[in-house]
């Protein structure tokens, strides 16, 4: 499966490309064609950018180098595409570390390479990922039927000051110390809703207690 951060394949004209080139952030234009090509000697180059501060997305970078790099990279987007855009390899952390430091124009920690290693997921992996519960819980269905369950909820409240339901109308509702079977707790007295045969399935979003 390609990775989600790879993008998917294209084959846009060049001079669509050329025309998009001309609205990028140079530098980290620079670090994606380090990673679509495979080639860290692109950043070890003249070109670079000059410094770092809020907001300046070009690096203090002059016309001319800007200029430079996007006609190389419209060279390396284009070869890419035209080997029909397969996914990057993942970046070894001691290129990231070197990109970082690149980009930032000074040295970084080496302890902030695994963190953006997770952050980035080069490699796919989702390092945070919580695993599925593999059993999923059952439900009351709430169809055809459901006015029988509302009406058996509903009495059961009733039942907390006005005395029990009517027989035979609100099927499945007791006042008891203990605890029916498959059976819902209803406000904060020991009564309970236990659902006809049949609810327990996942056609309700209620989940069974």
């Amino acid at each position: 499966m390609r990775n989600q951060h790879a993008g998917l394949p294209f084959d846009t004209a060049d001079d669509e490309i050329a025309a998009a080139l001309e609205d990028v952030s140079i530098p980290t234009l620079m670090l994606s064609l380090v990673h679509m090509s495979g080639d860290p000697e692109l950043i070890r180059s003249r070109l670079r950018p000059a410094g770092l501060f809020l907001n300046e997305v070009q690096g203090y970078m002059t016309e001319e180098d800007k200029a430079e790099v996007r006609a190389l990279a419209l060279d390396v987007i284009r070869d890419y595409r035209d080997r029909g855009c397969p996914e990057p390899e993942p970046i070894p952390p001691a290129l990231v570390h070197e990109m970082m430091t690149w980009l930032v124009c000074e040295d970084v920690p080496q302890e902030y390479v695994p963190m953006l290693m997770e952050e980035m997921e080069l490699d796919g992996t989702d390092a945070r990922r919580v695993a599925q519960a593999k059993s999923q819980p059952q439900y009351f269905r709430m169809g055809a039927d459901k006015e029988i369950y509302y009406d058996a909820v509903a009495a059961a409240y009733a039942q907390q000051t006005r005395g029990p339901p009517m027989a035979g109308k609100h099927p499945g509702v007791t006042c008891s110390p203990g605890k029916p079977v498959n059976s819902l707790k209803i406000g904060p007295l020991p009564c309970y809703v236990t659902p006809p045969q049949g609810f327990l399935t996942e056609e309700s979003g209620i989940p069974r207690p």
